[in-house]
């Protein structure tokens, strides 16, 4: 449906062109800011056939990169005076009828897609006319070379970006070793954002930006514990961190990051393995449990967890495209204060909602999850970890280690992830077979829950530029603290 205002037979539009499609973008742009960022990767302003509507997208694009809402409300203001709205009733009018077409925008990454192609063969059209008249009104002296120089670079141009042979696409191995020589070579050291693990530091490097991470197990092994414990250490170095965690509340992960910091004072004071009762313990202080001294510790802690620079963003129902956007937005804010972002964290994957549904096909959209985390990795030059959760299949076997083929939906996360930990508790299923001390075989179950229980295997089950390999350490449960063992 076209807008009552601006109907195609009153416009002379260039052609091919799509007046219905444009209106129905902006619409939904307008309704569903989340998109706005994955729109921007594909389509340019000056790509839309009717000036106005590329005026329109340009304020949407500057409101939201400037972190604002793009709604009409907020942008009518900003249409007022335009010539062009003017001549059709007005922003108000216009920007609210093309809230109404969102409706009929059924995937806004197509429709950019589209109206980005109908641009294309525009650009392809007029350079064909032009060529056309270089060879028809060539004085003589405009020779068969110059038309060819001539017609050969007007083609060069509109197909660079488009055209699988681009020139461009290709690096000189005489540049690209000369890089690599001086990054290795010179006093720069590479920026990496610790685990908060030695071994693990030592095996992987730490995070590198532009990685994408992967962190998997089966439920009751430590992943949100873990999480939780990459964010604090990544803080305490200096980075800021975001936190997206789908299925936990904010007062929670907040919560897990205070009863490890008071279980961190009890081992900075020479604590080992028997763990005295004045530690606070998460559930505990979860069920509003905890005795009086032991509340005073986390009170005395908030001031501590406070001066971290972690963000905790409480993403129930968020799409990849969210997720984009809210980390540019915080990208801005600590820009704007002479920081940048160093990590980000997805707890968990499955969580994610899928930006557009493929009619229940999980690993597809594990596709666009993993995909899209990938490219916000490269694309912002960050580090980002995303918990996964695996399969059933490790509960058929006997051998309960996890394996990398144990990733739920895993096609596309194992493909995409430059870095695969793998978590495995051995004290969840030695507690799960726990015997009465009046039962035959309780030294022995006993004898193993002392072995295990402190204890939290981390695997590297996959590492793009570096070793693989098992890593045990130190997992007090009870306050979610990981470190050292």
């Amino acid at each position: 449906m076209v807008h009552q205002y601006m109907k195609p037979n009153d416009y002379k539009l260039p052609t091919p062109s799509d007046l219905a499609m444009e209106q129905q973008l902006l619409g939904a742009l307008l309704m569903y800011n989340e998109y706005v960022e994955s729109v921007g990767a594909i389509l340019k302003s000056h790509e839309f056939a009717e000036p106005l509507h590329a005026r329109i997208f340009s304020a949407i694009i500057g409101a939201v990169n400037a972190g604002a809402v793009a709604s009409p409300f907020t942008l009518r203001s900003e249409f007022e005076n335009d010539p062009g709205m003017k001549s059709i009733g007005g922003s108000s009018n216009y920007l609210a009828q093309l809230a109404v077409l969102a409706r009929d925008c059924l995937d806004p990454l197509v429709w950019a897609k589209q109206i980005h192609a109908f641009a294309f063969r525009r650009e392809i059209i007029q350079a064909a006319q032009e060529i056309q008249a270089a060879a028809t009104d060539a004085s003589i002296e405009f020779g068969p070379e110059k038309i060819a120089d001539y017609a050969e670079s007007l083609l060069t141009a509109v197909t660079a970006d488009c055209s699988s042979s681009g020139a461009e696409r290709f690096k000189s191995l005489d540049d690209v070793a000369g890089g690599v020589l001086k990054s290795i070579g010179g006093d720069t050291v590479e920026k990496t954002i610790p685990f908060g693990i030695s071994a693990l530091d030592e095996a992987t490097g730490g995070m590198r930006p532009g990685e994408f991470i992967v962190i998997g197990a089966r439920p009751g092994m430590g992943k949100t514990a873990f999480a939780a414990h990459i964010a604090k250490s990544a803080a305490q170095a200096g980075n800021p961190v975001a936190f997206f965690s789908m299925e936990m509340g904010a007062d929670a992960i907040a919560l897990r990051l205070l009863t490890s910091l008071a279980f961190t004072r009890y081992r900075d004071q020479g604590g080992e393995w028997a763990v005295p009762d004045s530690v606070p313990a998460y559930e505990a202080a979860r069920r509003r449990q905890l005795k009086p001294e032991q509340l005073n510790e986390l009170f005395a802690l908030e001031a501590k967890l406070a001066e971290l620079p972690l963000k905790i963003h409480e993403g129930r129902g968020l799409t990849p495209n969210g997720i984009v956007l809210a980390t540019k937005r915080l990208q801005n804010e600590l820009k704007a204060r002479g920081q940048s972002l160093g990590l980000v964290v997805v707890d968990h994957l499955q969580k994610i909602r899928p930006d557009r549904t493929l009619n229940g096909n999980k690993v597809g959209e594990m596709t666009e999850i993993s995909n899209a985390l990938q490219q916000l990795a490269g694309n912002m030059k960050l580090s980002v970890v995303g918990l996964s959760q695996l399969n059933r299949e490790t509960e058929k076997r006997d051998n309960k280690k996890p394996q990398l083929g144990d990733l739920r939906e895993s096609g596309a996360i194992e493909q995409d992830a430059d870095l695969v930990l793998l978590l495995y508790r051995e004290a969840y299923y030695v507690t799960k077979r726990q015997k009465h001390p009046s039962e035959h075989g309780y030294n022995e179950w006993l004898n193993d829950w002392l072995e295990w229980r402190h204890k939290l295997e981390i695997m590297i089950a996959k590492h793009r530029n570096g070793p693989e390999g098992r890593h045990d350490v130190f997992f007090h449960a009870p306050s979610s603290w990981i470190g050292d063992l």
